[in-house]
C-alpha cells in the first residue's frame, strides 16, 4: 500500500539522490522489503539496505536477487549504526522517524555518517493534522495513529536543522481516503479507535457516535479522510 500511496514522494527522492551524482554508498534506512532499495538502484546509485529486522532483511535480500539486483543488506539499529564517520553518500527514510524512541539521535547518527555535502532525504507522515470528515468530532483525529511520534511530520524541519543538516527543500503530499475499507486498512479502524477510548483520549460515547457515523458515511460512499505526507531535502553541513 505503501509503495503506491507513496510513489511521487519516492521517485522524487530517487530523482534528487541521483542528481548528486555521490561516489560513497547511500543508505535506505528502514528498507523494510526491499521495494525502495530496488528503485534506488534503478535509479543509478550505490545503495546499501539496513533495517533491524532479520526477517525485513532477508525479504530484501530476495527482492533485490528477483531484481537481478546484488544489494548489501546489514541489520542494525538507526540510532547505532556499524558504519564508518563520514563514509556514506547520502540517506534516504521513509516512515521510520515515527516508531523510533529518539528521533533526534537517529537522525545525529546519520549525520555522523553522511559525508558533508551528502544528501539525506526523509519522509514522515503529518498524524497530528490527520482529519476525516465528522459532525461528531470536526477536528484532527490523530489518537487514531499507533505511531510513536504522530506529529513528526510537522517537526522534520526543525529536527534535520538541529542534526547538522541545512534544509534545501520541503514538499508535502495529501494522501486522501474516500473509503471505509481504506480507514481500516491503514489505522486499523474500529480497534484504533477503543484503543484511543482506553487510553483516555476520547469520551467512550463519543467514540461510539465516530464510529457509527463513519460506517454510515462509508455506506453512502462519503466518508473523506486526509494525512499530510512531508518530505525533507537537506544537505549534510
Amino acid at each position: 500500500m505503501a509503495a503506491v500511496a507513496e510513489s511521487g514522494m519516492k521517485h522524487y527522492a530517487a530523482a534528487a539522490h541521483a542528481l548528486r551524482a555521490p561516489e560513497a554508498p547511500i543508505i535506505d534506512l528502514g528498507c523494510g522489503a526491499g521495494h525502495d532499495l530496488v528503485l534506488l538502484g534503478a535509479a543509478g546509485l550505490p545503495v546499501v539496505g539496513v533495517d533491524p529486522s532479520a526477517v525485513m532483511v532477508a525479504a530484501a535480500r530476495r527482492r533485490a536477487a528477483g531484481e537481478g539486483r546484488a544489494v548489501p543488506l546489514v541489520r542494525a539499529d538507526g540510532g547505532r549504526l556499524p558504519l564508518r564517520t563520514g563514509g556514506l553518500g547520502g540517506c534516504r527514510m521513509e516512515r521510520v522517524l515515527m516508531h523510533v524512541e529518539d528521533p533526534g539521535a537517529v537522525l545525529a547518527e546519520v549525520a555522523r555518517c553522511v559525508r558533508p555535502g551528502g544528501l539525506v532525504t526523509v519522509c514522515e507522515p503529518d498524524w497530528s493534522r490527520f482529519t476525516v470528515r465528522s459532525d461528531v468530532i470536526p477536528g484532527p483525529v490523530g489518537w487514531m495513529s499507533a505511531a510513536r511520534h504522530p506529529g513528526i511530520g510537522g517537526e522534520l524541519w526543525g529536527l534535520m536543522e538541529d542534526a547538522g543538516f541545512a534544509v534545501e527543500d520541503q514538499v508535502e503530499e495529501l494522501s486522501v481516503w474516500r473509503t471505509l475499507e481504506r480507514l481500516e486498512r491503514i489505522t486499523g479502524f474500529p480497534l484504533a479507535v477503543e484503543r484511543a477510548v482506553a487510553r483516555g483520549q476520547i469520551d467512550a460515547g463519543v467514540a461510539r457516535r465516530w464510529v457509527a457515523e463513519q460506517r454510515a458515511r462509508g455506506a453512502r460512499g462519503i466518508l473523506y479522510a486526509t494525512l499530510p505526507k512531508i518530505q525533507i531535502v537537506a544537505a549534510r553541513r
